[in-house]
């Protein structure tokens, strides 16, 4: 079993590599996204001060002084690099765009967990290295604060992450959870941990060992995970998406014969079948605003871009695979514009029930 003292420099060198990768990140893939470039300095800043804790740890031997004295160090550390962690992903999610609100309530509950665990310790009179009761029952307070600060913060994660989901949703051709999955399994671990926060802290020995295995690989996937995001396409074109018009809520009123006359000639024009398709192109070439169009969609019986589009190439894939036996499943997903012959073969089959070859 892994000792206390090996988790410890363990943890120190696990932080110490993040914060020198997002410190060292390749500076032209980052400046001119601002909200990555400041989200990475965050997220750096608190895989440092967890490095810092465990060197403190490990210094002073707060955990063999008691578990008093652990959590102490663990909570005027941990709180403030959980703050900076999660507010770094809400950062790139929103784009910079964070209210003065949300730092003064996240920040505010954060303070408050250094502010009366210190005060406790300087005025308590019992010295630190013996178990003061009084000290214990501040950290119970302070563990309440920090699973209180991770649940606000979670909150606007989440309603974000939505927000982003529906809006890449109708701006592709085709579902991309792959440009921004993780920041769903990053803020869901985070909360999850958070909430084990209050009993684990206070535990010796193996739960206590497991646990910050745990929360090590959290951060550890957290960070890796915001850095390759960063430094690649796939933030710009959430961005993109996120950014585009918005169209109204669903209205119950009747579709325009005009953008469906619009839509018939596209599809006879047969465009549906050019790779890697967005709203913005399509209604460029049906020569529609966007907006109209996402409410034209969100009316019918589409629902989406990427409905519209499935259908129309799954029933061109119909066809080929019965005008042209000869073709390979490669050939066929290409020329229906589907982008790789995996994507095709499960979209076939969630659609049609079977696979190519046994339609064919």
């Amino acid at each position: 079993m892994i000792t206390i003292g090996e988790m410890q420099i363990s943890g120190m060198l696990t932080m110490i590599m993040l914060s020198a990768m997002l410190s060292a990140c390749i500076p032209n893939r980052s400046a001119h996204r601002s909200s990555f470039a400041r989200a990475r300095w965050m997220m750096a800043a608190g895989t440092g001060l967890i490095a810092v804790q465990f060197l403190l740890q490990h210094i002073f031997g707060f955990r063999q002084m008691g578990v008093t004295q652990a959590v102490c160090c663990n909570l005027l550390f941990f709180t403030p690099a959980s703050l900076l962690c999660s507010m770094a992903v809400l950062y790139v999610q929103r784009q910079g765009r964070i209210g003065r609100r949300q730092w003064l309530t996240a920040g505010g509950i954060c303070a408050l967990v250094p502010i009366i665990l210190i005060g406790v310790v300087l005025l308590d009179g019992v010295p630190f290295a013996q178990e003061s009761p009084l000290l214990r029952m501040t950290e119970y307070a302070g563990t309440v604060l920090y699973v209180v600060m991770q649940i606000y913060i979670f909150k606007h994660q989440y309603t974000t992450y939505l927000r982003l989901k529906q809006a890449v949703d109708e701006y592709y051709d085709r579902s991309r959870r792959d440009l921004f999955g993780w920041m769903g399994w990053s803020m869901r671990t985070m909360a999850v941990l958070a909430i084990f926060v209050p009993v684990v802290l206070f535990l010796k020995g193996a739960p206590l060992v497991l646990f910050s295995i745990a929360y090590f690989f959290a951060i550890a996937y957290s960070t890796i995970s915001l850095y390759s995001y960063g430094i690649s396409e796939n933030i710009t074109r959430v961005e993109e998406a996120s950014l585009s018009p918005s169209p109204s809520p669903k209205s119950e009123g009747s579709i325009d014969p005009a953008i469906t006359q619009a839509v018939e000639k596209w599809k006879a024009s047969e465009a549906y079948r050019e790779h890697n398709l967005t709203i913005a192109i399509v209604a460029r070439q049906m020569g529609l605003p966007q907006r109209q169009l996402q409410e034209w969609l969100r009316q019918s019986e589409y629902g989406k871009l990427a409905g519209l589009v499935t259908t129309l190439r799954i029933n061109e894939a119909k066809r080929v695979l019965k005008e042209h036996p000869e073709w390979s499943t490669e050939t066929v997903a290409d020329y229906c514009g589907f982008s790789s012959r995996e994507y095709f073969h499960r979209t076939f089959r969630q659609v049609t029930g079977t696979t190519p070859a046994n339609f064919q």
